[in-house]
């Protein structure tokens, strides 16, 4: 495409260019010398002779523009290379100047060694260049005599040319084509084996598969590139190793603290169970004692004492007991439907005695009938360990807020009691067994630690949120359930 284009523009452009550079060539050889004189007819007939090589013909003739007149002074589809005489086959060169004249073409030329190119042609299609190069008078006649000489290239002479330089850049660029393909296809063997084996290394790694790896060879970038998966290979294989060593190690950590727990659940179930009987007899024969004594004030206080730490420690036993079941899976939830709201009063008139005593402000705050899916007993169990944290830890100023609402579908009560707050480090821990932070449960002798456990049990068991934080000077615990839909 670019050859049928751009060739034979390209050789026109330069025929014309050669041609001008002949009329130059000619304007300068009569401008500089007295063409009347034989030597100079000579060197200028040595000029066209070097012309008519590069296939260029070459009309000179005289003008009378008066007489309108021409005479040809050498053709060179007539004379050949003489120009002494005028031949007889001189019909084709004299329509063609005849055709300059009636055309105006000559007129154009107004100046010595002025040229031009021309389109005018006879009969076959040429690059013509008109070049006005000589003038003189006629004394007798006083007719002025104007001497053109035309150069004349065909251009079929061009178009062969250009045909000959389009084959040939036709057959160059089949050779190279072939050549190209070669080159791609061996290129390509050699870059695309590679990276097939290095795709190949690299699903084999994604899978977890590290018995092979990428064949290197050579010090290019693909290599390079080799040389990294393999040694990635190899340090995947060491970490999973060594990930693997670990895992086992933890599983049998795992299995230990779970034989740990187990057994400590089972332990503190057992000793639970078995801590009931005595502690029934110790209250037992504590009330026979007070009554036998209850003359003795002295001896009546004694028992009173022995009387309430042993019904402390049957509330911690029967805590135990309900904890160990919880987290041993041995209880079940029994899921019912009902109304929270109803639950919370319930539990407030179960604790209303411990409200009273304890002087509490008690508020219970909700919009609607809120009606939940669960085990009630277990709810209402999770309401009053919650209730009865708030009476117990509530600050001077006595004041239990008991909110219900609607939360992202889930229905959330909030229990807040005025406090002086828990430290953010604590707060994570509250609901684990046993534990107390000073601020929030310190020196209170009837908290053992296992009323938020519980709460923390039931709630997993109903795979329900719950939590506690810190709000406007007090405490806030909070637990939430399912909306029941009708």
């Amino acid at each position: 495409m670019f050859s049928n284009i751009v060739f034979e523009r390209f050789y026109i452009n330069v025929k014309h260019n050669e041609l001008k550079k002949y009329a130059e060539q000619l304007n300068s050889h009569f401008e500089d010398n007295d063409i009347s004189l034989t030597y100079n007819e000579y060197d200028l007939i040595n000029t066209f002779d070097e012309m008519e090589r590069n296939n260029i013909d070459i009309i000179w003739f005289a003008y009378d523009q008066t007489a309108n007149h021409a005479v040809i002074g050498y053709a060179t589809k007539i004379t050949g290379r003489d120009m002494l005489s005028d031949p007889s086959d001189t019909q084709q060169v004299e329509e063609y100047i005849e055709t300059l004249i009636n055309t105006g073409e000559l007129n154009s030329l107004t100046n010595i060694y002025d040229y031009k190119t021309s389109d005018v042609s006879v009969d076959i299609p040429s690059i013509n260049l008109i070049t006005y190069v000589y003038e003189s008078n006629d004394e007798l006649s006083g007719n002025v005599f104007r001497s053109y000489i035309i150069l004349s290239s065909p251009k079929e002479f061009i178009e062969t040319t250009a045909n000959t330089a389009k084959r040939f850049v036709l057959y160059v660029s089949l050779v190279t084509l072939l050549i190209a393909v070669i080159a791609v296809v061996i290129i390509s063997e050699k870059i695309t084996k590679p990276i097939v084996n290095i795709n190949k290394v690299a699903n084999k790694i994604s899978n977890l598969d590290f018995t092979e790896s990428c064949k290197v060879s050579g010090k290019d970038e693909i290599s390079d590139l080799g040389k990294s998966i393999n040694e990635m290979s190899i340090k995947l294989q060491d970490s999973i190793d060594y990930l693997e060593q670990r895992a086992q190690l933890l599983t049998m950590d795992l299995k230990k603290q779970e034989t740990s727990n187990k057994t400590e659940k089972e332990f503190i179930a057992s000793v639970s169970h078995d801590f009931k009987t005595p502690l029934s007899l110790i209250m037992a024969y504590s009330e026979l004692l007070m009554d036998k004594y209850k003359e003795d004030e002295e001896a009546k206080s004694q028992l009173l004492i022995i009387t309430d730490q042993a019904i402390k420690m049957n509330l911690m036993v029967n805590q135990l007991l309900t904890l160990s079941q919880l987290e041993s899976g041995t209880a079940r939830i029994e899921n019912t439907i009902f109304c929270l709201n109803e639950a919370v009063e319930s539990v407030m008139n179960d604790l209303s005695i411990m409200i009273e005593q304890g002087n509490i402000h008690l508020t219970f705050n909700y919009q609607d009938d809120y009606i939940v899916e669960g085990d009630y007993n277990l709810i209402t169990h999770v309401i009053t360990n919650l209730l009865e944290n708030a009476i117990k830890y509530t600050d001077d100023k006595k004041i239990i807020n008991i909110n219900i609402n609607e939360i992202d579908g889930k229905i959330r009560t909030s229990i807040y009691n005025t406090h002086q707050g828990i430290s953010d480090q604590s707060i994570p821990n509250l609901f684990n067994s046993f534990y107390k932070e000073d601020k929030s449960r310190g020196g209170n002798s009837k908290s053992y630690g296992l009323g938020l456990s519980i709460v923390k049990a039931i709630m997993e068991m109903h795979n329900c949120s719950y939590g506690a934080y810190n709000s406007n000077a007090g405490v806030v615990f909070w637990f939430e359930l399912n909306k029941h839909i009708d």
